[in-house]
C-alpha cells in the first residue's frame, strides 16, 4: 500500500479536528501531548480493536514514508 492510500485509509477512521485526532466511530479525541498514550476510545466504539491504537503515531509514519 502506498503513502496516498494508506492516507486515505488513516482519513477514513480518524479526523484531525481542532488540534485532536478524532475517531470517526465514537467521536472521542485525543490532543498530540498525549499522542504516545492508546487512543481512549469509548467502550461501545465499533472501530475499537480495528483501527490503531496509536493514531498519531501511525500518521507520523505515514508522513515520514512521504517525504523519504
Amino acid at each position: 500500500m502506498d503513502s496516498n492510500q494508506r492516507m486515505i485509509a488513516w482519513s477514513s477512521a480518524w479526523a484531525l479536528v481542532g488540534g485532536q485526532v478524532v475517531c470517526t466511530g465514537c467521536m472521542r479525541g485525543q490532543s498530540i501531548s498525549a499522542s504516545e498514550e492508546v487512543f481512549p476510545h469509548e467502550p461501545s466504539c465499533k472501530a475499537k480493536g480495528e483501527v490503531a491504537q496509536l493514531p498519531w503515531a501511525e500518521l507520523h509514519q505515514i508522513l515520514d514514508l512521504e517525504r523519504g
